[in-house]
């Protein structure tokens, strides 16, 4: 088996050799004190996901009014198969993410190429080397029953292992932000501890030289404003001790737009920590209530989207009411509910659970099981029915399927032996589905197809012509709806070519 890293795109990158390694750490050291002559402070990176690769360009990005980069980027990867790819791609200029936000490649030329101060290694030494490690380790929570979050948990494992990294590695004067969504309470209750017990272990004594450790999270919305909503967005942070307080402040001050959206400052990492999974909790909740009345509606032939929208013009109050959908996905509403009910027991020994908000994402997880009993309805048993999946990330003009209900919505309609043909315009493989094939081109998914789902809001799907869609299927399939893709004009139009059509919360339509 050759030890290759496979990008999505086919390409092959070998793992890098102990020869190949040993140079590059000598290419790690040389650069950063090139760097340093310059009045350059070393930022390290620590995991480059759909985060930590974009913080990291934005922070090499940053700069004085002079136009002075106030840092350089060591952007980590490890030199796994799974992901060792992105450490080439993103020393080639190129974003390792796909995005409809113009500024992700513009930020990675800029920064990667021509301002050259961002780069990517598979090497952990490089932490020996930074001023500032940022934490972008992806850290996830586990369900291990569908529909039951209440049994969820948070594996550690890799998250204190980077941590134990760290603590062997970073410099006694190295501030730790960790920017991944964690459970409340980790950062005081995981993260000093092993790095306190790291230091100690190395000779530094921790009462002189304590870990400096501080929290800040990201709001990365990977749509349009990508890149904005990092840079130009408002950030939440706080710190184990006033000297970390202090550091975070001004790393946050040059990397971000502070002028136009101020820090706030809480009073610990555990109210920093509990601000982000409080805040996603709220709009789980918000979305899973919206379900509720989505099925009201349909059966009482209601548009629930028109009645959100008269809500919603209640400003201050009403106006951030969300929308039901096929269902919740991504990184974040899906498992943040989940870590904070979890470190309630776990790291705090408390009894009792956030019950309203585990409930959500109960709801949220099986909302895409409302799409499969919309198809049903129509067309009764689904064996042998060929259904075209338009979209299959989880959310519109983005290239990320972690959690994406579109994988719970096939995985339920292959169940109920239906054919499912998948198409999305930014996903080139589908990771947690392998062995389901993602089509580029609607032309290569929608002939022949009984039912066609607009699953997810891409621009290229809002925009297609009812005949034009029907042209390329030669069939009158069912066309459903899941979120309000399709105005009332356009339903009309696939009804008047003879098709049925169908929605999540449409109970307007006859």
């Amino acid at each position: 088996m050759k030890n290759v890293s496979i990008a999505p795109d086919g390409r092959e990158y070998p793992i890098p050799t102990a020869e190949e390694s040993a140079a590059e750490r000598d290419l790690l050291v040389k650069i950063t004190e090139e760097q340093r002559k310059m009045g350059r402070k070393i930022v390290a990176v620590q995991g480059l996901g759909f985060v930590g690769c974009v913080m990291a360009a934005v922070v090499a990005d940053a700069a004085d009014k002079d136009g002075n980069p106030y840092y350089f980027v060591h952007g980590h990867q490890r030199a796994s198969k799974r992901s060792f790819w992105k450490v080439p791609v993103i020393n080639t200029g190129v974003p390792p993410v796909a995005s409809s936000d113009p500024e992700v490649p513009e930020i990675f030329h800029r920064t990667v190429v021509e301002k050259k101060t961002f780069r990517a290694t598979s090497e952990e030494f490089v932490y020996t080397l930074a001023d500032v490690v940022v934490v972008d380790i992806q850290l996830d929570a586990t369900k291990p029953a569908f529909g039951e979050a209440e049994k969820g948990y948070c594996d550690l494992t890799h998250f204190r292992e980077g941590m134990r990294t760290l603590g062997q590695l970073i410099q006694p004067h190295c501030m730790v932000l960790v920017e991944t969504t964690v459970p409340p309470g980790t950062c005081e209750k995981v993260v000093k501890p092993i790095l306190e017990e790291e230091f100690t272990k190395r000779g530094i004594d921790i009462k002189t030289n304590p870990p400096l450790i501080a929290h800040s999270y990201e709001r990365v919305m990977p749509g349009s404003k990508y890149v904005s909503s990092i840079r130009d967005f408002w950030r939440v942070f706080s710190g184990v001790n006033p000297q970390s307080i202090k550091l975070c402040r001004e790393f946050l001050t040059n990397c971000l737009n502070v002028d136009e959206f101020p820090l706030t400052q809480l009073d610990s990492t555990n109210a920093s920590e509990m601000a982000k999974t409080m805040e996603n909790s709220y709009r789980a909740t918000n979305i899973a209530l919206t379900l509720e009345w989505a099925r009201f509606a349909e059966q009482i032939g209601v548009d629930i989207f028109k009645v959100r929208d008269a809500i919603r013009k209640r400003k201050g109050t009403h106006d951030n009411m969300l929308r039901p959908s096929l269902g919740v996905g991504g990184y974040c509403l899906t498992k943040d509910p989940v870590l904070a009910n979890w470190s309630m027991q776990s790291l705090f020994g408390l009894e009792g659970g956030l019950d309203v908000a585990i409930n959500s994402v109960n709801i949220n997880d099986t909302m895409p099981l409302h799409t499969v009993e919309i198809i049903k309805k129509e067309l009764g048993n689904l064996n042998n029915i060929k259904i075209a999946l338009l979209g299959v990330s989880y959310l519109e003009n983005v290239g990320d399927t972690r959690h994406s209900p579109s994988e719970t919505l096939v995985t339920f309609l292959r169940k109920e032996m239906a054919t499912v043909k998948c198409c999305d315009p930014y996903v080139e493989s589908w990771p947690e589905l392998e062995d389901v094939k993602v089509e580029s081109d609607i032309h290569q998914v929608l002939p022949g197809a009984d039912v066609v789902v607009f699953a997810v809001g891409h621009d290229e799907y809002k925009v297609l012509k009812p005949k034009e869609v029907l042209d390329i299927c030669g069939t009158k399939p069912l066309i459903v709806d899941c979120s309000n893709f399709l105005t009332d004009e356009k339903i009309a139009e696939y009804k008047a070519l003879g098709c049925k059509v169908r929605g999540v919360g449409k109970g307007h339509i006859v």
